[in-house]
Parts: structure tokens; C-alpha cells; sequence
């Protein structure tokens, strides 16, 4: 399952800079190419499953609005490679902020499924340092 269309990156940033970004015809086709967008959103739904598998079940269902958004800023950045503007950088740089929220359990998926290792937001994780123990809220 994809989290994100090519109909959705041109409906988000023009059909203009998907021709620009995908065209790699030589001569110029001037049409997207599907195929190297397509890449681009595997890529960018690879990326994001390694945050959200840490908490939710995979693929993520039902889809969230802004998890679409999400694979469209990442799918983006990665067509753009070594012409990344700072607008692009931004959006990239805020979609990973977000996954690695939703990994640690500070933001949240509605309705998507948890994983089944058992990990909620709730877990708190055991750290041994120096002979003495810390769980989430102090030292034992």
C-alpha cells in the first residue's frame, strides 16, 4: 500500500514541477513521468514505515490526511536530489520532526492500528546506568 498518488503530488505542487522533476527524457517529453515519480513515493513510503512501524501496524489504515501530505513533502525533496530549495529542505526537515514524534509516542496516528510488539505510548523504557536503575519518571 502507498500512503501517496503522483495525482497527489501534482495536486499539491503543480503539474509544472512534476514535469520538471520527472522528465528525464532527452529530448523533453513534457509529460510526468509516472514511473520516476512513483520511485519517488516508494522511497519516501519506505522512509516514513521505518518511524511509524515502531507503533503502528503496516501499512498504516485507515490513510490520515496528514499522513499523505507527509509522503508528498518527503517524495518532493527526494525528486528535487541536488536542486533542493530551502522551502523544500523546510517541509522535508518539518515531515521528519513529525515521524520522529510519532515514533517516540509524542504524536499520535488516529485511528491506525498499534503494532503488534505491544508498544504504546505509555511504555516506559528501563535504563541501567551506574548501578542504579531509571524508569521514565526517576532514579531507583
Amino acid at each position: 500500500m502507498t500512503y501517496a498518488t503522483v495525482a497527489d503530488l501534482v495536486t499539491r505542487f503543480g503539474e509544472a514541477e512534476l514535469i520538471d522533476l520527472t522528465d528525464r527524457a532527452d529530448p523533453p517529453a513534457g509529460v510526468v513521468d509516472t514511473a520516476v515519480a512513483d520511485g519517488a513515493i516508494a522511497d519516501a513510503v519506505g522512509e516514513i514505515d521505518t518511524y511509524l512501524g515502531v507503533r503502528y501496524a503496516l501499512p498504516v489504515s485507515p490513510l490520515p490526511a496528514l499522513l499523505v501530505m507527509v509522503t508528498c513533502d518527503i517524495a518532493r525533496y527526494r525528486l528535487h536530489g541536488t536542486r533542493v530549495t530551502d522551502e523544500v529542505r523546510a517541509r522535508y526537515d518539518d515531515a521528519l520532526r513529525w515521524l520522529k514524534d510519532v515514533a517516540l509516542g509524542r504524536a499520535l496516528l488516529p485511528g491506525a492500528t498499534a503494532a503488534a510488539n505491544g508498544t504504546t505510548t505509555a511504555a516506559l523504557a528501563e535504563v541501567v546506568q551506574a548501578g542504579r536503575k531509571v524508569f521514565g519518571g526517576g532514579l531507583q
